[in-house]
């Protein structure tokens, strides 16, 4: 994938590359830009000492930086996405106040209380040990600092076995951890959080995703950097099932906001 980013952003070189140019690879997540505006609007104006987990290729952490002045450090357990990630910084001007380094979001290399806040966005679905992880990130925050949540969940009396794959996030079932939305928010409260904040956006996910494919069908996207790039040839398998698994009632897309008790 990095070969093939390096030869997209050198035969389409510009002058303004914009943050938005590159969302059909760094915006994957469902509701895309959005989605992610929609959940940073919900973030104090003075939590500027953020961390992206699970960050890809740095989408959610360049506008956080751009458009709210944010200084942020991306990780990702993917070393091609962090190497993919810092090459995108680097295609803007002034580049973003971003770092990316390749960790694990179960072991995080940082000390405690080093961040006003963290977000996730469809990050916490290959992660099986909830309790581990909620409470490395409690770790991680200042005090009082904020947890966003932007997460694809099991519906409500479905089990995980109903879920079809491949999905972005998993080529199989063994490779996915989705519990539901009740399950994972008694965890954090376990953990320390309080929920301040919670929507269900699983009817806007839904319509965004018909959108996508629609538009993709129409050939209606300009820019060279579509998700196959990110996600490879099953791209669109990947995405028909995602349509499949949210229009069958087998999956709810959440955010939330948390806050560290």
């Amino acid at each position: 994938m990095f070969s093939r980013l390096t030869n997209l952003l050198a035969q389409n070189s510009s002058s303004a590359w914009q943050v938005e140019d590159f969302a059909g690879i760094d915006q994957l997540h469902l509701g895309g830009i959005p989605a992610t505006q929609e959940l940073i609007a919900w973030l104090p104006t003075e939590a500027k000492q953020g961390l992206d987990i699970g960050c890809g290729l740095g989408g959610t952490s360049r506008y956080l930086a751009q458009q709210h002045g944010c200084c942020m450090i991306g990780l990702d357990l993917n070393a091609e996405y962090i190497q993919a990630a810092r090459l995108l910084n680097q295609s803007l001007a002034p580049p973003p106040d971003c770092s990316f380094v390749v960790g694990n979001s179960l072991s995080l290399p940082f000390a405690a209380a080093s961040f006003d806040f963290i977000v996730s966005q469809h990050a916490t679905m290959n992660i099986a040990p909830k309790a581990e992880l909620l409470a490395g990130l409690y770790a991680a925050l200042k005090p009082s600092g904020q947890l966003l949540l932007h997460e694809v969940m099991l519906a409500t009396g479905v089990t995980a076995a109903e879920v079809s794959y491949p999905t972005p996030w998993a080529q199989e079932l063994g490779h996915s951890h989705l519990i539901q939305w009740s399950i994972f928010v008694d965890i954090a409260q376990s953990s320390g959080f309080k929920l301040h904040k919670f929507a269900d956006n699983t009817a806007t996910a839904l319509a965004w995703i018909k959108q996508a494919r629609q538009h993709k069908s129409l050939s209606a996207f300009s820019s060279p950097f579509t998700s196959q790039l990110a996600l490879g040839a099953k791209a669109g398998v990947m995405s028909a099932n995602v349509l499949a698994n949210i229009q069958q009632g087998r999956l709810q897309v959440v955010s939330a906001l948390l806050i560290k008790g």
